[in-house]
C-alpha cells in the first residue's frame, strides 16, 4: 500500500515491495528547490523508519529530464554565505541519506542530467540511463561548484582526470560516453528505463530482505576497512545472516529440493 506522504514535488508509491520515487516537476524540468528537498527528506523519512521496501527506484517525470539540477529562480534567494551553504549542507545530508539507505537505489535516468542532477544521479547505487539521456556538471559555466556530494562520488567512479575534465569544463556527454567512463551501469532505448529498473529491483526484492539490507550495509559501512578491523566487520554480517530464519528457510528449502 502506497503511504500518504502529503508530496506535491514528488509522487512516491510502492507496490510489491518496491518504492519509487518521481521527481515530478515538469515546468522547471523536474529541478530541485528548497520544497523538494524537503519532500525528499520526507520520502527518506518513511524508508528509513516504517516502509517494507526492499528496494528503491528514484526518476524523473517524463522522458526528456531525469534532474536538471537546481531550481535557479527558487535559489536565487540565497543571498549571503551562510544561506547558501546551509543549503548545501541540506542537499548533501539528503544524498548521504540515499547512498546510506538500508535498501539498495536504483536510480531510472530517464533523460537529462545535469549540474545538481548527476549529483542526485550519483548518490544512486546503481543508474540505469536512457540512450537519449545526457549528462552535464554544468556548475563551472555558471561561476559556481558542485554543492550536492557529487564531487567525491564522481571522483570515486570515474577517476581524477576524467572527474576534473567534467567539472572543469562543462562538458555535455551522451549516454554511451556515460557507460564507457562508468558514470552510469547500463544504457537502454528510452521506452525500457523503468521496466529494466523495475525488473531489477523486484529480482532484488525477491531475495531475503535481511540479506539484502546486510550486503547493502556491508559495502557502505565497511569501506576504509583494513586488518582486523575488516576481518571482524565481515565475520560479524555474515554471522548475523548464518543464523538468520531467512537462512535457516533457504536451506530447508534446498533440502527439500534435494531430497
Amino acid at each position: 500500500m502506497t503511504p500518504t506522504l502529503d508530496l506535491s514535488h514528488i509522487r512516491y508509491e510502492e507496490r510489491e515491495n518496491v518504492a519509487v520515487a518521481t521527481f515530478d516537476r515538469p515546468s522547471v524540468h523536474n529541478a530541485i528547490g528548497p520544497a523538494t528537498m524537503v519532500e525528499l527528506a520526507r520520502v527518506l523519512d518513511h524508508l528509513e523508519s516504517t516502509s517494507d521496501a526492499i528496494a528503491l527506484i528514484v526518476t524523473g517525470a517524463g522522458d526528456r529530464t531525469f534532474v536538471s539540477g537546481g531550481d535557479l529562480k527558487e535559489l536565487e534567494q540565497l543571498t549571503t554565505y551562510d544561506a547558501a551553504a546551509e543549503m548545501s549542507r541540506t542537499m548533501q545530508k539528503l544524498t548521504n541519506r540515499m547512498v546510506a539507505l538500508h535498501v539498495p537505489v536504483i536510480g531510472a535516468i530517464n533523460g537529462d542530467s545535469f549540474g545538481g542532477g548527476c549529483e542526485v544521479a550519483l548518490a544512486c547505487d546503481i543508474r540505469i540511463a536512457s540512450s537519449k539521456a545526457r549528462f552535464a556538471f554544468k556548475q563551472v559555466t555558471i561561476g559556481i561548484t558542485p554543492a550536492w556530494g557529487g564531487r567525491d562520488r564522481l571522483l570515486a567512479a570515474v577517476g581524477r582526470a576524467t572527474a576534473l575534465r567534467l567539472l572543469l569544463t562543462g562538458e555535455v556527454i551522451d549516454a554511451g560516453r556515460a557507460l564507457s567512463i562508468g558514470l552510469v551501469d547500463q544504457v537502454v532505448e528510452p521506452a525500457g528505463v523503468m521496466p529494466a529498473a523495475m525488473e531489477l529491483a523486484k529480482s532484488i526484492a525477491a531475495n531475503s530482505h535481511g540479506a539484502v539490507r546486510a550486503i547493502k550495509h556491508a559495502l557502505h559501512d565497511g569501506r576504509g576497512l583494513s586488518g582486523d578491523d575488516a576481518i571482524e566487520f565481515e565475520a560479524d554480517i555474515f554471522a548475523r545472516t548464518w543464523i538468520s530464519d531467512d537462512h535457516l528457510r533457504a536451506v530447508e528449502a534446498w533440502k527439500r529440493r534435494r531430497g
